[in-house]
């Protein structure tokens, strides 16, 4: 069985297509009829399994928004009608197949884990198998780790839930090992997302090949948090236990110390019209839209009536929806990573600018729910050109792990794909303190957060 064919269509054969020629022939032979067919529950379980074999095809050619229901049915060798007897909608499809293709993944990765007895070879053994799998299927991996983030909020729950087998083998094998600390669940999950970053990363380069010399690498960063903190870990813990300095900010423009309206100002409001320009309204307009209702409704007009400007004066500044999102997205990083540095820079070159840092990043995320929603849940739905940003955003805040900018009292460095590791288990565990609702509770897992990104240095 493959990937790209999900659990109960083992026997179909699927045929060869050279996706490049975008066939909208099925890609699955029709069922036979007469003697020795299929019962009806084997008939519906066979063209459930065609439709998600045909979501993977689909969404490796253009992505999950580029996908459309007329090439599932196509491509699945059914009607809509049958389309709809297993699926409300394409989303449902699509979370359908995400779910078949973790389980197949968790069940392979399982078994490996459990081959072994010592703690370390387990862990080893199902990382290999996890990354083995990725290159061998990449357009099911895509799907699950890539095109899953492009559905915001609604794929978080399918997300978390494919991961907790995947944090149970962590636990375990950390209660096998000698250490006798206790690594709490939030390292857990990042480990896991850290993990899943990684491979994020490889796949939308296409350099998936790499994953399996990354294992030892990986699996000895995963580990790395039983061990007792260093002294420069533990100050740069102890730093993010207090809250952030406060730091001046004017907002002003050219030394004008007038105070920063806030974005929760309606961007058509007077103040607004007299004091932001046209362009900054629409870029205010469009984040206010997708916070309120989501990516997915963000129109132009929209826009517009929400900036108080017409579709003429948007397009003297925009080409695209998509280009205003991001262009408010950019403001509002830029805004935290600058108050982040700040802070950073008060502890100068010891290992509590860290602590400090983060702490910063933290407060500032849980006093800005509108920047927590589109960081954490909205923008991967504006497609890979938000994709790429998100990822340089996060090298932004992670760039106080590279040689350059780590405190000279702090052991060491670490390689790029670990420093990919923390930015995405960081990452992964302040987005699930946000979907649980405990944003505001953010500052308190300041040393927490510290510990993931200050362990693995030494």
């Amino acid at each position: 069985m493959i990937l790209r064919l999900p659990l109960t269509i083992v026997d179909a054969g699927m045929a060869s297509q050279d996706s490049a020629e975008r066939p909208t022939r099925p890609l699955f032979p029709r069922l036979t009829s007469g003697p020795g067919q299929m019962s009806p529950e084997q008939v519906a379980r066979h063209q459930k399994a065609r439709l998600e074999g045909a979501m993977v095809e689909a969404v490796a050619r253009h992505g999950f928004a580029g996908t459309t229901l007329r090439e599932l049915v196509g491509l699945a060798g059914v009607s809509k009608t049958t389309f709809y007897e297993h699926f409300d909608s394409k989303q449902d499809c699509f979370l359908s197949t995400f779910d078949e293709i973790v389980a197949e993944v968790g069940e392979r990765v399982g078994q490996a884990y459990r081959q072994h007895d010592d703690f370390r070879t387990r862990l080893v053994a199902a990382l290999a198998t996890f990354m083995d799998l990725a290159v061998a299927e990449p357009a099911a991996a895509r799907l699950a780790t890539v095109e899953s983030l492009t559905l915001g909020a609604a794929g978080v729950e399918h997300r978390e839930r494919g991961s907790q087998a995947f944090e149970l083998m962590i636990a375990q094998s950390f209660e096998h090992s000698p250490s006798e600390r206790e690594v709490p669940p939030i390292t857990v999950r990042a480990i896991v997302g850290g993990i899943r970053g990684v491979v994020y990363r490889r796949l939308r380069a296409g350099d998936q090949a790499e994953l399996p010399g990354l294992v030892p690498e990986l699996v000895d960063w995963a580990l790395r948090y039983q061990e007792p903190d260093s002294e420069a870990v533990a100050r740069g813990c102890a730093a993010a236990a207090e809250p952030a300095p406060q730091l001046q900010d004017t907002g002003g423009k050219d030394g004008d110390e007038t105070e920063r309206l806030s974005w929760s100002e309606p961007p058509d409001s007077p103040r607004s019209r007299a004091e932001l320009s046209q362009r900054e309204r629409i870029v205010r307009a469009a984040a206010r839209v997708v916070f309120e209702k989501g990516y997915e409704t963000l129109s132009i007009p929209t826009i517009s009536a929400t900036a108080g400007t017409s579709n003429q004066t948007f397009y003297e500044h925009f080409r695209n929806k998509r280009e205003a999102f991001i262009a408010a997205f950019e403001i509002l990083s830029g805004e935290v990573l600058v108050a982040s540095a700040a802070a950073f820079a008060t502890a100068g070159d010891r290992p509590e600018a860290i602590g400090v840092g983060l702490r910063s990043m933290l407060e500032h995320i849980a006093a800005d729910e509108l920047f927590a929603r589109l960081a954490f849940f909205e923008l991967p739905t504006a497609g890979p050109a938000a994709l790429d940003f998100a990822d340089t955003a996060m090298d932004g805040f992670t760039a106080y792990l590279t040689p350059e900018l780590l405190p000279s009292e702090v052991p060491g460095a670490v390689s790029s794909p670990i420093r990919e590791a923390i930015g995405s288990g960081i990452w992964a565990a302040i987005q699930h303190e946000i979907a649980h609702g405990r944003r505001a509770e953010l500052p308190e897992r300041a040393p927490e957060i510290t510990r993931l990104a200050m362990a693995p240095l030494g």
